[in-house]
């Protein structure tokens, strides 16, 4: 039977952050640092305000990294398709010229 995971969680309230890390035990401040930093330095970038991650760890300390979150599929731009309807009803106001004097 697999032991359920303990959830070691670290607020950053000054940056917006939250980092939730599954393990097998509770983590000492050092192990839960080092998880962040480590995944942080993969990553390549830091967090964005307000993003939360979540890390699972195993029992020898090594880190499974998460998953990337799939990004929405954006449907390609579609031509338009003139209404002749709106075409009578749109039309450019007459230019009017007035003569001098």
């Amino acid at each position: 039977m697999k032991a359920p995971n303990i959830v070691n969680t670290i607020v950053d309230e000054a940056n917006r952050r939250t980092y939730v890390i599954l393990a097998p035990r509770l983590l000492t401040d050092g192990e839960i640092y080092r998880a962040i930093r480590q995944e942080i330095l993969r990553r390549g970038s830091p967090l964005a305000d307000g993003e939360t991650l979540t890390l699972t760890l195993t029992s020898s300390g090594c880190a499974i990294s998460p998953a990337p979150e799939p990004e929405p599929q954006k449907e390609p731009p579609s031509m338009p398709v003139p209404n002749p309807v709106e075409k009578d009803q749109i039309s450019s106001p007459p230019i009017l010229y007035s003569s001098p004097g």
